[in-house]
Formats: structure tokens, C-alpha cells, sequence
């Protein structure tokens, strides 16, 4: 590799890995993951620039970067199956205002959607939690604003389906 080609891919990791890590932290809400996960993938890239892989270096490196992050975030979330009738037994939901089944729903909704793909998960989150529109959903995800709204189309027909088939009135037991 020449010098100058790699004194240019030191110029961009210069400008373009705060941007990383922010986008990074972002998802996995620890800072310190999120500089770990930069930096493998920098490497990987580097890897891949001194080969001389033709890329796009900012939009490779932001879409690797968000799977990195993402598989992260998914093999370090472990559940624990909580029984409701155990929390009403315990009378868990008497005080403080906490609601049990409002609680279970949640962490139900949270497991259906770590079952999705990572690319529906990330635009659930960037639509129902970020509050992103469509068009600021393509941008982050360096999509197509049609591209992202079907990722959220596909995502919650999924999880419509996932709850359905666990509904009581099925006659299935969840």
C-alpha cells in the first residue's frame, strides 16, 4: 500500500470516528462498547482499504459499525422468563404503582423484538422509540426512505403475528 493511501484512511478515521462512536453509543447505551465495537470494525476496514477493496468508506463504515453494535446488543441481552401468576401471588402489583402484566408486556415486546432481524429491529427503534420519520430513518440507516418504511412494515407484521399466536384467546397458554 502506498503511504499516501494510507495517510488518506488516517484522515478519514480522523473526522469520521466520533461520528462512530456517537452512532454506536447510541444503540448500545454504554460508551465504552461502543469505542470497542469502532475499533474492531476499523480494523476489519483497514483490512479491507489496504487490500484495495474499493469502498465507500463513510457509508460502509457507518452501516458496520450499526451491525456490530447490534449483534452486540443482542448477545449480551439475556432473559429470564418471569411467570405472571407468581407476581400476582406475590401481590407485587399492590403498591408503588407497579402493574405486573404491564411490566411482563413489555419485556414480552422487548424479547419479540430481539427475534426480528437486525434491520427491522433498528428501524422499530428509530421509529417508535426515536420518533425518526421515514425520510430521517433512510438517512440514518443509509436507506431508501420506501426501504426503511417497509423494514417497519415487515417488523410489526412480524411481532403482530408473534403476539397473535400466543393470545389466550387461542387457547394457547403463553
Amino acid at each position: 500500500m502506498a503511504p499516501e493511501q494510507q495517510d488518506d484512511f488516517e484522515v478519514w478515521v480522523s473526522r469520521a470516528r466520533a461520528r462512530l462512536v456517537r452512532g454506536a453509543a447510541a444503540l448500545l447505551a454504554d460508551h465504552a462498547e461502543a469505542e470497542n465495537v469502532v475499533q474492531a470494525t476499523l480494523e476489519a476496514i483497514w483490512k479491507l482499504h489496504r487490500d484495495g477493496v474499493p469502498l465507500d468508506l463513510n457509508r460502509y463504515a457507518s452501516r458496520a459499525v450499526r451491525m456490530n453494535a447490534l449483534r452486540l446488543r443482542l448477545r449480551r441481552r439475556e432473559f429470564i422468563p418471569v411467570d405472571s401468576e407468581l407476581l400476582e401471588d406475590a401481590e407485587l402489583g399492590a403498591s408503588g404503582g407497579f402493574d405486573p402484566r404491564a411490566e411482563l408486556m413489555g419485556w414480552e415486546l422487548e424479547r419479540a423484538i430481539l427475534g426480528l432481524p437486525p434491520a427491522q429491529q433498528a428501524a422499530l427503534r428509530l421509529r417508535f422509540y426515536a420518533g425518526l420519520s421515514f425520510q430521517e430513518m433512510g438517512q440514518a440507516l443509509s436507506v431508501s426512505m420506501n426501504t426503511a418504511a417497509s423494514r417497519c412494515r415487515y417488523a410489526l407484521r412480524a411481532l403482530r403475528s408473534a403476539f397473535k399466536s400466543r393470545s389466550p384467546e387461542r387457547g394457547e397458554d403463553r
